[in-house]
């Protein structure tokens, strides 16, 4: 299976009603699985491909390349069905170029959500990461996906804020990321934004 070079992100939804058993957090030891190849980014992943593993993906957040992506242009509360709070959302150049697009997204479409406390804040509280790793999404499976939140969040998480750091088939990523994600552009009721679909519920042109 093609795996992107095994350094595709993507970030996940915390569990609420409807959107999965939300009983773990993280993905066995929190590696993520992987920890990305190396790169001009110099953590793994590159300008516009996020690396796995959470500290690679702190590591590349600090860098900001994600912030010359196509961004929303301002923190808004979240669109239902949402349980994320105040967030921006910035896609890279896969998703923007086929934002208006029905087909799935090529591998390698990556998005990072800003987590605010509230629509006035200046720095983010936490980040939702989310990359895909093989062109057929497999239901999720072929996704990876890296929540951190604060430390007195409700949900869950484990003592670094971290709610998933892995790929889609199990464990956290699945139960809590796809359990929410899958549903995007299934109907109008999971379609927030146009073109959402393919584990997408926003893309930004």
């Amino acid at each position: 299976m093609n795996r992107v070079g095994a350094v595709l992100l993507l970030g996940c939804l915390f569990a609420v009603s409807g959107c999965g058993d939300s009983s773990s957090a993280t993905d066995g030891d929190g590696s993520g699985g992987g920890g990305g190849a190396s790169s001009s980014s110099g953590a793994g992943g590159d300008a516009q491909t996020p690396p796995m593993g959470g500290a690679n993906v702190e590591a590349w957040l600090a860098q900001g390349d994600y912030e010359g992506w196509s961004c929303e242009a301002a923190i808004h509360e979240a669109r239902s069905p949402s349980p994320h709070g105040f967030n921006r959302i910035c896609s890279n150049d896969l998703i923007a170029a086929n934002a208006t697009g029905t087909d799935a997204w090529p591998a390698g479409a990556a998005a990072v959500k800003e987590l605010y406390a509230s629509a006035t804040d200046t720095s983010p509280i936490g980040y939702a990461v989310y990359l895909k790793l093989d062109a057929d999404s497999a239901g999720g499976d072929n996704w990876y996906w890296y929540e951190r939140v604060p430390l007195d969040s409700d949900a869950p998480h484990d003592a670094n804020g971290v709610v998933a750091d892995g790929d889609g088939s199990s464990g956290a990523a699945k139960q809590i990321c796809v359990g929410c994600h899958a549903a995007a552009g299934s109907d109008a009721a999971h379609t927030p934004s146009p073109g959402g679909r393919d584990q997408v519920y926003t893309p930004v042109p």
